[in-house]
């Protein structure tokens, strides 16, 4: 019997189906080792760089399970997901199963069917060290970058801190908008509209510079006030058809960004569903950076749109791949484009929804729209020229949006859309029915959401598609940043803005060019143009000089304590016992102690808890001898309190006037 090793539980017991009882199928639930957690082992430093791995202590049942198999099995086969990840969990279970790389059968494939499984375990190929050199050289500087620095940054900012090599930078984005939506000052501007007879507008051309804004008031009254009696020559009229094409099938990125916004989930839900739906058998592998399909996967979405008697382009789609884009992969498709349901709960089947729609959009028509433009003149008022222009568009065709629409963080259609400019013919002259005035001023900056994060973090080259979500969980979990009331815009704490003020312009690694030329030498090393060790220790030195830059006492974060009559200041902290939760401590002690924390922001004082008093006297505490107080559990219960010692202990059963079982530690 054969024994085939993947990543999850739900890809085992799926793939065990199409195999059979040659077969015995088993998962690693992910990665089985781990970088050292403790010690002078657990650090990554020069000059050999080197990486001590010891299996997690929530894997060793897992490993001793594989080992046992492996040990009856004719042959081990690592069938772990085909990206970087992938191929070094796969290189770790030769590790601990003690198979040289060089033997081992290593199974990739791109979709989770009987087709593709099949023909993948009937050609194994060999460990590819590049790939497994570069998820080494990520995970060995993520360590770096996190214990060199986070022990001085939480000096520096008084309070527990982490620094990571994409967490800074992706914090960075949020800070920083938060700074230019505060620095914003708002200008306040006009603009003239002509509504025609029809129900279409034009607007006036102001005449201004790119920056610059119209602010004559006095002016603008007047021209919408003369505009009902003006004639209004035709000097330009145009009406053309314009087409518009699908977007491509999803990528890795494309997928959080669009999902997030159509369903209203985080990043992290998202992926959590697109991995089920792909160990599910139902899409393709989901972390990829191609928009492009495999000549198989365009065949069986055309068969699939003719099918549903939709139309279907002559010729398949491509389209242009972003620079450094890693295309090992095909984009985000339905394994069955003809199954028109996946998924085993909402959040999975409206995802598969999207996927499937957006996927077979590609291959449709464009859509069709009529287009029409026209340049209107008044002559002059006031010493200025009345020209209008006004735009308007009309679908004449769907064509792939009969389909699927692309979510948008903006509401409603483009403004052009609802306005029904007619054909005109040049030289005909319009009079306004009425001119209106638009008082409006320039907006600040949007807040990220989670999706336009994504949008920023890829535009940038700060990590990759498949770390996205995982960089968002990371931000949230550190209080770093936040959303309010559930709502899409993220925030940054006061924390996170304080990391950033410490690290920006001392590290390297905060700065985003930077971070992306660290993402390219990870590629280069995938692609075997880069050397491990040269690279970390460029990190090294950098890290290093950043460090010297860095106070060697610590600078607290604090505020003013918002408490009435109190004149102390207090700071963020975060508990030791639940990590993520955060209270602020005031400098004056005897005052009215711990303040919660309110989104970052110093709260209310803890309501002070009254101190219960005993309902009798009890036996002697057990450890102390002292006297022990008969106390009830808000539920009624009774049980025995020491006050000297805290130690606690319920009634013993045979005799409740006796202490029993202890309840609270002493």
């Amino acid at each position: 019997m054969k024994l085939l090793i993947v990543e999850s539980p739900t890809k085992a017991k799926h793939i065990q189906h199409f195999l059979g009882d040659d077969w015995q199928v088993k998962a690693s639930i992910g990665h089985v080792r781990d970088l050292e957690k403790s010690g002078d082992k657990a650090y990554v430093r020069p000059p050999e760089f080197k990486m001590n791995y010891s299996i997690s202590d929530d894997k060793k049942d897992t490993v001793a399970s594989l080992k046992a198999a492996a040990a009856k099995a004719d042959g081990v086969y690592l069938a772990t997901d085909p990206d970087r990840e992938g191929e070094a969990i796969a290189w770790h279970l030769c590790q601990v199963l003690g198979i040289r790389p060089a033997d081992a059968k290593r199974v990739t494939y791109q979709e989770v069917t009987e087709s593709a499984v099949k023909k993948a375990v009937a050609n194994p190929r060999t460990m590819d060290m590049k790939l497994v050199a570069a998820q080494e050289v990520r995970r060995g500087l993520d360590r770096m970058v996190g214990w060199e620095c986070s022990g001085p940054l939480s000096n520096v900012v008084g309070s527990k801190a982490s620094a990571g090599r994409v967490q800074t930078p992706a914090l960075r984005i949020i800070v920083e908008r938060e700074q230019a939506i505060k620095a914003f000052k708002p200008t306040a501007f006009f603009q003239i509209m002509a509504h025609m007879q029809g129900g279409w507008r034009a607007a006036w051309v102001d005449g201004t510079q790119e920056g610059e804004y119209f602010q004559d008031r006095q002016f603008a009254d007047a021209l919408a006030y003369a505009l009902p009696g003006m004639n209004l020559a035709v000097t330009q009229a145009e009406s053309k058809p314009v087409r518009r094409a699908p977007p491509p099938p999803f990528t890795t990125s494309t997928l959080q960004q669009d999902g997030s916004r159509a369903l209203k989930i985080g990043t992290e839900a998202i992926m959590k569903a697109a991995q089920a739906l792909f160990e599910q058998g139902a899409i393709t592998y989901h972390r990829t950076d191609s928009p492009n399909l495999s000549v198989e996967g365009e065949t069986l979405l055309r068969n699939a749109l003719q099918s549903a008697g939709l139309l279907v382009i002559p010729q398949p789609r491509r389209w242009k791949v972003k620079d450094g884009a890693q295309e090992a992969h095909e984009a985000i498709r339905p394994t069955d484009p003809a199954e028109e349901n996946a998924g085993q709960d909402a959040t999975q089947q409206a995802l598969y929804q999207l996927i499937l729609k957006r996927a077979l959009a590609s291959q449709m028509p464009d859509a069709a729209y009529q287009q029409t433009s026209c340049v209107l003149d008044g002559g002059e008022f006031q010493g200025k020229t009345a020209i209008f222009k006004a735009t308007g568009s009309v679908m004449t065709d769907p064509g792939w949006r009969t389909l699927y629409i692309e979510s948008s963080d903006d509401d409603g259609e483009q403004p052009e859309a609802a306005n029904p400019v007619p054909v005109l013919l040049q030289g005909a002259t319009e009079t306004p029915s009425r001119g209106e005035v638009l008082s409006k001023s320039t907006k600040a900056p949007s807040r990220f959401t989670e999706a336009t994060l994504i949008k920023a973090l890829e535009d940038h080259g700060v990590g990759r598609p498949s770390t996205y979500a995982s960089i968002i969980k990371v931000l949230f979990a550190r209080g770093y940043m936040e959303q309010k009331a559930s709502k899409p815009p993220l925030y940054p704490t006061v924390l996170g803005e304080a990391v950033i003020s410490a690290l920006s312009g001392k590290f390297d690694f905060a700065d985003l060019d930077w971070t992306r030329q660290v993402e390219d030498d990870l590629d280069a090393i995938t692609q075997g143009q880069a050397q491990p060790r040269a690279t970390m220790q460029r990190v090294w030195d950098s890290l290093q000089q950043g460090l010297s830059n860095m106070p060697a006492g610590a600078v607290p974060v604090t505020e003013p304590c918002p408490v009435n009559g109190c004149t102390g200041h207090v700071k963020r902290l975060e508990s030791k016992n639940k990590p993520g939760n955060f209270f602020w401590a005031c400098s004056i002690k005897d005052g009215h102690g711990l303040l919660q924390d309110d989104a970052g922001k110093p709260g209310q004082p803890f309501a002070d808890r009254p101190k219960a008093t005993p309902e009798a006297e009890g036996p002697a505490c057990k450890k102390c001898k002292t006297p022990t107080g008969k106390f009830s559990t808000k539920t009624g219960k009774p049980y025995y309190r020491c006050a000297k010692c805290s130690g606690a202990w319920w009634p013993d059963k045979a005799d409740e006037t006796a202490l029993g079982e202890k309840w609270r530690k002493q």
